[in-house]
């Protein structure tokens, strides 16, 4: 009775593992792969018929879609066939496994602010130079348009004042220079990636999905 109780159990989880994970034998097309219980076109499908997440959610942009019919990312290429890594998001964006798709890193929630001293230390001459040092970081931060070690990269679709600071020698959709003007690199765009890094304003291929051959110098995916 025992045995009967295991085989149901086992039998019972079977349609779950294969609706989660893709299956080695496929009746799919040769320009497809299956994917749990779906078809999908290799390299993805063109650009133009493909929507985007529901607000509030994300699809890791160097391998993945958000597929329609599925109601989650799913991939453009087959995974690597051996201990692939969790796809990847983009910057402050976590990837769930269970939800197959990107959602808003939580933040810690700040300090209170600390309340400051009612004791001037010298006649309120202090508090005076206090609001001297502050108009000066206020003109310095009005004459800069980002932090030290941050590019302003114009956002596309935006008007021509709209920019975002970002790390070109770290940031994926713009390493080594701001992608939105014609400069630097968008890693996730390297074809038959798996994941990739921005190092030292270079985009690094880490690994490549399945059908793809890791190049010597890690920078490209080749196709077998």
């Amino acid at each position: 009775m025992r045995f009967s109780t295991a085989l149901l159990f086992v039998s019972a989880l079977l349609p779950f593992a294969a609706a989660t994970y893709p299956t080695g034998q496929s009746n799919c097309g040769n320009d497809q792969f299956k994917w749990g219980n779906d078809c999908l076109p290799k390299g993805g499908p063109p650009q133009s018929t493909t929507t985007k997440p529901p607000n509030g959610s994300d699809c890791p942009p160097t391998n993945y879609y958000w597929g329609s019919k599925q109601g989650c990312c799913v991939p453009k290429n087959p995974p690597p066939t051996t201990n692939y890594p969790e796809p990847q998001c983009r910057k402050n964006w976590t990837w769930y496994p269970a939800l197959r798709k990107c959602l808003p890193t939580p933040t810690p929630p700040s300090p209170p602010p600390s309340t400051p001293s009612k004791y001037n230390g010298n006649n309120g001459n202090n508090g005076n130079n206090g609001n001297n040092h502050y108009k000066k970081r206020t003109h310095k931060s009005r004459s800069t348009l980002c932090p030290t070690g941050l590019d302003a990269c114009p956002i596309k679709g935006l008007a021509a004042n709209d920019y975002e600071c970002l790390d070109t020698y770290t940031e994926l959709e713009s390493c080594g220079g701001c992608t939105s003007v014609g400069k630097g690199q968008d890693c996730t765009s390297i074809e038959g990636a798996w994941n990739v890094g921005c190092e030292q304003a270079r985009c690094v291929v880490y690994t490549c999905a399945a059908g793809f051959q890791l190049g010597l110098d890690r920078k490209t995916c080749i196709s077998l």
